[in-house]
């Protein structure tokens, strides 16, 4: 079932919020807390629309089906609408959304710092704002995971700035499609706790009302983050995306592949040095354009097709060896690390592999995805 609000400046640019209504028995948790969640944001946006407001951007609301029995109504949607999606700025997604009160997200690094500034808007159940209680109980759980490995609870693979931690992309939800086959920035988000009950017939409303959200504050948290993210995400003169972060965490995910290829290898290590260049040639394309989003021309519509664009530029035709469906370069599941995001996985499943011809393509590969969207980045001028 899609939703659809109409942008009054760029109905091209689409929005997109989702989250799937199937579930394995009951799924008072997995999905109905992010159904719900996502109903009170419409619900909300609808209010709006009676008070005359009208989003620059198209909002699309989705709920998708068969999400259990392998991300099929999302894919889908994703695969006969790629048309449709070629200028859409952002997938938001909820699945697992309550299971008790501890915030964390997952996102593409362009909009780590998204995330972050939308939850700094949002009142915490436990008192402040939620971000400060989100960066807190982050000091305090270290790496300690809390609840199954569904995707928002993560850390990430690398730690370039001193500021709340937020997860990579991996799968195990709708979120998959929007970014590893189309190239459309996403997030994925949870507010989460002891989870027993996960994927049984014991997640139940009965559960929920007793352990999960008794008062349906983390409920509502959802829903206000969720909301804010598609308002703010519509309405952006200049769309927040941070490609100088996703430059460094690109860099360090070279670094750290290098160097596990020298242990692994030993003298026959691959050369990363064309790669490395590549990486930070994108992260001083990255910065350049991040002090043009600060000081934007008054028209800012090619701008933000060049941010647009750097995105999809990580993709690649041929996608990754053995699974050509999986097109980003940057971000997958690995092939036997479960829901978890594998980093320049072609790379490094390559090194986890021993094929050495193997290393210098995927080494290549990820090295012209960079320089590519390098390159988009540094085409567009004011």
């Amino acid at each position: 079932m899609i939703g659809k609000i109409p942008g009054a400046k760029y109905p091209n640019e689409t929005v997109v919020i989702g989250n799937h209504r199937d579930a394995w028995v009951y799924g008072a948790v997995d999905p109905n807390s992010g159904t719900a969640a996502m109903l009170e944001a419409v619900h909300g946006m609808g209010e709006l629309l009676n008070h005359g407001w009208k989003p620059d951007r198209t909002i699309i609301a989705a709920s998708w089906d068969a999400e259990e029995q392998g991300l099929i109504g999302s894919t889908e949607y994703g695969e006969e609408h790629e048309h449709d999606l070629a200028h859409a700025v952002a997938y938001f997604n909820l699945d697992v959304a309550v299971s008790g009160p501890n915030f964390d997200a997952s996102a593409v690094p362009s909009l780590k710092g998204f995330v972050r500034d939308v939850t700094k808007f949002v009142p915490s159940p436990k008192g402040g704002m939620l971000f400060n209680v989100w960066r807190d109980e982050k000091l305090k759980q270290s790496d300690r995971r809390i609840g199954p490995d569904i995707g928002s609870n993560r850390s990430p693979n690398a730690r370039v700035e001193n500021d709340v931690p937020v997860g990579d992309l991996g799968s195990g939800s709708d979120y998959s499609v929007f970014i590893q086959h189309l190239g459309i920035p996403s997030t994925d988000m949870t507010s989460s706790g002891p989870y027993g009950v996960y994927h049984s017939a014991f997640d139940n409303f009965a559960w929920f009302k007793k352990f999960g959200d008794p008062t349906f504050v983390y409920e509502q948290e959802m829903a206000r983050v969720l909301g804010l993210e598609a308002l703010h995400m519509a309405s952006a003169d200049v769309l927040p995306y941070d490609y100088e972060l996703y430059g460094k965490e690109i860099n360090a995910y070279i670094e750290g592949a290098r160097e596990k290829a020298k242990q692994a290898l030993g003298s026959a290590a691959p050369d990363f040095g064309k790669a490395a260049e590549a990486s930070k040639r994108f992260m001083s394309a990255g910065t350049k354009i991040l002090s043009l989003q600060k000081a934007p021309p008054q028209d800012a519509s090619g701008l933000n097709q060049a941010l647009i664009a750097a995105e999809r530029a990580m993709l690649s035709p041929q996608g990754l060896p053995n699974r050509a469906w999986f097109r980003h370069l940057i971000y997958a599941p690995g092939q036997y690390t479960g829901y978890a995001a594998v980093v320049i996985p072609g790379v490094n499943e390559a090194i986890d592999s021993r094929n050495g011809r193997t290393h210098r393509t995927t080494i290549a590969a990820a090295g012209g995805r960079a320089q590519r969207a390098a390159a988009v980045l540094e085409g567009y001028q004011p």
